[in-house]
């Protein structure tokens, strides 16, 4: 084993604190809205803090150092087109403004509020699949990072997650959002001191370095490594649907449950301005260190495991790079780090599936009326039923997610395979929010097409990339690269909406939405 024994005992004491959060958080959930959104309390300061710990997890550092190792600098640009993004969507208040000022807990229930609660179902049910889909990666990611950080042998990757997401599903059941955001905050502040020191050991050390790095990847990828354009796995295509995905992506659940959790609109575009100054750093350097990585394990002197192999190589480099109490502190803030994703992503997806499946399902086989109550429930489930769901579904997730880890294997990296599951989900949205939000003529018909249409194109990709012996020879390419799929998704769910709408606007009016009184 790599760590020191110190190492271990820093890791203990965090995991010991964090079952202690759990506990305590659980005597402060007093309703559905503490349980899922922390009160609608959040401040900028603790939103920031709590939305970066959420984007900035375990799995985010795992998939984008995979991304680095293959693909070296190109994939920066990630970063940076996200930067830009998420400062635009924080300066204009672009779609979180309204969504935070209509006062709803998950996305799908603005779904009724716009169009009908079978458009919410439908929605919630897609959005689920994506969730659930696009989460599925993340254990076996985290599982990875503890076994090549810790030189546990490669048979130990499913007992190690196996317990870890034991420990979230803990304290998750027990403090809802109130523990997460608690948690998210420790993250924040272990997992930058980790980025500082361990960027600083990789610039530093003899075989390392900036120069050493750059030549190396050089010598082993050429111009591929740097230009993100002559890249086969990005080019124009992919940079144009990252920033229109950006944009639209911000309606994703777990993230957007910070943003929904904030004291108000003005609150929720200033927590976006600030935390997307951030964004540039938390690509770059998780691809930073997987690049270097890379250089790591083609040295003449290496000597370990996992030469050909990005999702251990990065973290075995970094344990052995630091020293010991820098290498347990870092290991605890990326523990931190699996868990504030986890416990915002199992309560995001339990909620939307409790709260936009099971209600609205129940709420209409007992003809319950349109009527929202305050906790923006149609007359299917009591709050406190809605927690009890909640908690049953996190266990049932939990489960499949190991189940998932265990025996699945992504046909890109994991970076892609992240977007395109979530561009099940996202596509639709395009219509569905996008235009919703902002074109009157958005209605139920066209909301129905979004969705489906947008679904369509990952969908397809995702299945026929596990079969590409049945597809045609000459439409091979669409199933070689989900560039052209998730891009076109897009498209379609754009398209839906618009054709939708326009032919049904006598037949199915829309409803208005009045933000007069917005900040």
């Amino acid at each position: 084993m790599h760590l020191h024994w110190i190492d271990l005992v820093i890791v203990l004491v965090y995991l010991g604190g964090t079952i202690l959060i759990g506990l305590l958080a659980r005597t402060s959930i007093k309703s559905v809205a503490d349980f899922l959104v922390a009160g609608r309390t959040l401040n900028v300061q603790i939103g920031v803090a709590t939305y970066v710990a959420t984007g900035l997890g375990l799995v985010t550092v795992m998939y984008f150092a995979e991304e680095g190792f293959k693909n070296g600098f190109a994939p920066f640009l990630v970063g940076v087109l996200a930067t830009v993004v998420f400062i635009f969507i924080g300066k204009t208040g672009f779609i979180v403004s309204r969504l935070r000022f209509l006062q709803v807990m998950t996305v799908p229930e603005f779904y009724e509020i716009k169009y009908t609660r079978g458009v919410r179902l439908l929605g919630g049910c897609i959005l689920a699949l994506a969730g659930t889909l696009n989460m599925g990666l993340f254990p076996i990611l985290g599982s990875r990072f503890v076994v090549g950080f810790t030189g546990l042998p490669k048979e130990y990757v499913n007992y190690v997650m196996l317990v870890m997401v034991a420990v979230v599903v803990f304290y998750t059941l027990m403090g809802g959002m109130v523990s997460v955001v608690l948690v998210d905050f420790v993250q924040f502040l272990l997992l930058s001191m980790g980025f500082l020191f361990g960027t600083y050991a990789i610039l530093t050390h003899p075989d390392l370095g900036w120069t050493n790095i750059v030549n190396g990847l050089a010598a082993h990828k050429g111009a591929a490594a740097f230009d993100p354009i002559a890249n086969l796995d990005y080019g124009y295509i992919f940079i144009f649907y990252f920033l229109s995905v950006s944009l639209i992506g911000i309606v994703w659940q777990p993230e957007m449950t910070h943003v929904l959790s904030t004291e108000s609109p003005k609150v929720a575009r200033k927590m976006f301005w600030i935390q997307g100054l951030t964004m540039v750093g938390r690509a770059v350097l998780p691809m930073f260190w997987g690049a270097a990585a890379f250089v790591w394990v083609h040295l003449p002197t290496y000597g370990g495991l996992y030469a050909d192999d990005g999702r251990f190589a990065m973290p075995e480099m970094i344990s052995q790079l630091l020293p010991p109490v820098v290498a347990g502190l870092l290991f605890a803030g990326m523990l931190a780090a699996f868990m504030s994703t986890h416990d915002s992503y199992l309560l995001s997806w339990s909620a939307v599936i409790v709260r936009d499946v099971v209600s609205p399902i129940k709420a209409m086989l007992a003809g319950s009326a349109q009527e929202r109550s305050d906790e923006g429930n149609w007359g299917g489930l009591t709050g406190e039923r809605e927690i009890r769901w909640v908690r049953i579904i996190v266990v049932i997730l939990a489960a499949f997610l190991v189940a998932f880890g265990t025996f699945y294997t992504p046909p890109e990296t994991s970076f892609k395979f992240m977007y395109v599951t979530g561009t099940i989900y996202f596509a639709g949205c395009v219509g569905t929010i996008g235009l919703g939000l902002y074109w009157r003529k958005a209605n139920t018909v066209g909301a129905y097409c979004a969705l489906v249409m947008g679904a369509i194109a990952p969908l397809s990709f995702l299945i026929l990339a596990e079969m590409p012996e049945v597809v045609p020879h000459h439409l091979r390419f669409l199933v070689e690269n989900s560039n052209i799929s998730i891009m076109s998704s897009l498209l379609l769910g754009g398209l839906g909406m618009i054709v939708g709408s326009l032919l049904t606007q006598k037949s199915h009016a829309p409803r208005p939405l009045d933000f007069a009184e917005m900040e």
